[in-house]
Formats: structure tokens, C-alpha cells, sequence
């Protein structure tokens, strides 16, 4: 009984997720160019819909991390009674996640962008700050990465390469 609730809550989840990214894809590709915006004095058009695609993304990317650091933080309470080794081995996620954002922060530059020879600035004209840049960086490098662990967790289940992996209880 509780499997099929999980289950049929991790199906609607599913399908109501990738309604809404489907929906905002198409919106992106489908509706155009019709955002002029100014940019040094310059005019600049953009699609329509790049913010809403761009809030879907980092929305998407929260809710991954908020889960991992739920979902391990749970699994390291229940399991801190019987074994508290193995309490901490349900803690790997978490640490994985601030190693993913430590790599992410290494990589990152404050380096600002140059849009016609001039550093991009905001709509007023006021210059963007280097955390900024560092900032945006960073989330974009941790989405990356994350896209690649998927990637490769998918293809891991596809090839049912876990058939060989020996699991402990």
C-alpha cells in the first residue's frame, strides 16, 4: 500500500515536471524574439520567455539540492540508532553536494563580461559586482554537473550495470 502511494506520487511528480518543461521549452523555441532590451546603449533582443525558462532551471536545481539534503539528513536519522557508521554513510550526499559546490566555487571567475567592448552592466548602468559574477557562475557550474551525474545515473540504470554491483544492507 505505501509502495503504490510512493509510486503513484513519484509518477505524477514526474509527469507534472515535465509538463511544465515542456511547456516552457516550447514557449522559448516557439514564441520568438520579442524582448528589446538596452545594454550599453545598445539595443539587444532576446526570446521571450528566457526568464521563465532561467527561473525554471535554477528551480529545478533547488529543489535537487533541497532534496538530497532532506532525503540524506532522514536516512542519517533513522539509521543513527542502529549504526551510527552507517549513519554517517548516509551523509555522503550531503558531502558530495558541498564538494560540487567547492569545485563549482574554484572554477568560478569574477571576470566581467563584455557585451560590444564594454562590461556588462545593469539597466540603469550600474556596473555588476564580482560576487555576481562568481555567483552566477557557480550556479551554472553546479548545473552542469548535476546534468552530468544524471546523465551518467541514468545510463548507469539503462545498462543495468548495477546487476554486478554487490549491494549492502
Amino acid at each position: 500500500m505505501k509502495a503504490d502511494l510512493c509510486s503513484k506520487v513519484s509518477k505524477i511528480s514526474f509527469y507534472i515536471t515535465m509538463a511544465v518543461s515542456l511547456a516552457i521549452i516550447a514557449l522559448f523555441f516557439a514564441v520568438g524574439f520579442g524582448n528589446t532590451e538596452t545594454i550599453n546603449n545598445n539595443d539587444m533582443r532576446s526570446p521571450q520567455f528566457t526568464d521563465a525558462l532561467l527561473y525554471w532551471i535554477y528551480a529545478l536545481t533547488a529543489l535537487a539540492v533541497i532534496l538530497v539534503l532532506v532525503f540524506s539528513l532522514i536516512s542519517f536519522a533513522k539509521n543513527f540508532k542502529d549504526s551510527p557508521f552507517g549513519a554517517m554513510k548516509s551523509l555522503g550526499g550531503i558531502l558530495l553536494l558541498v564538494v560540487l559546490f567547492v569545485i563549482s566555487y574554484f572554477l568560478a571567475s569574477d571576470e566581467p563580461i563584455y557585451v560590444n567592448g564594454k562590461p556588462l552592466s545593469i539597466s540603469d548602468g550600474t556596473p555588476i559586482e564580482a560576487s555576481a559574477y562568481i555567483l552566477t557562475d557557480v550556479l551554472i557550474y553546479v548545473q552542469y554537473m548535476l546534468l552530468a551525474a544524471c546523465t551518467l545515473a541514468t545510463l548507469f540504470a539503462m545498462l543495468n550495470i548495477s546487476k554486478g554491483v554487490k549491494k549492502s544492507k
